[in-house]
């Protein structure tokens, strides 16, 4: 299986881009303008920036959770 801090450093990482994307979309745009000739396209992400905020955040609280709960 799975080790949990693999899961609690990858859950911290998915939750702090998530808020990223939500909160401080100027910091992910200037990763987005190093990524974007690989992973990211710009109007994709002006678009769904919300969405996939929401998302990450979720995937992130739930590795945080699973990961915690298997320490505890």
């Amino acid at each position: 299986m799975i080790n949990p801090y693999l899961k609690l450093f990858f859950g911290l990482v998915l939750l702090l881009l998530g808020f990223g994307y939500i909160y401080r979309p100027d910091i992910i745009e200037r990763i987005n303008r190093v990524l974007k000739e690989t992973l990211l396209n710009d109007s994709y992400l002006a678009l769904h920036r919300r969405n996939w905020g929401f998302l990450l955040v979720l995937l992130g609280a739930t590795l945080l959770y699973m990961g915690l709960s298997r320490l505890i």
